[in-house]
């Protein structure tokens, strides 16, 4: 069974050789899947980034967290956007195992 639940991750600590040490997840309540759409898409592979992913939260839920894990597949986040004040939109892009 898939999980749809969403997992915000923040790292807390390195250790010397830069691995991380300690992981924070935190659960949030998503408000919908957004569609990437092809200009966005376009844009950020422009800068080498891959989007497929983009979820709308709660402005209050993100404290800059650089990663996710949403329906059991862990995801970088690329930027935000702001569609309204109580709102935002992660825009991420899937992490591939083992490079970072």
């Amino acid at each position: 069974m898939i999980s749809l639940e969403c997992y915000l991750i923040s790292i807390k600590a390195s250790n010397e050789i830069g691995v991380a040490a300690e992981e924070i997840k935190r659960l949030i309540p998503i408000i919908s899947v957004e569609d990437v759409y092809l200009k966005e898409f376009y844009e950020a592979s422009m800068q080498g980034f891959k989007p497929s992913l983009a979820l709308k939260i709660s402005s209050l839920e993100y404290k800059d967290e650089e990663e996710l894990i949403y329906m059991g597949i862990r995801y970088s986040v690329i930027r935000t956007k702001t569609p309204s004040l109580d709102e935002l939109i992660l825009i991420c892009e899937r992490k591939i195992s083992n490079v970072e």
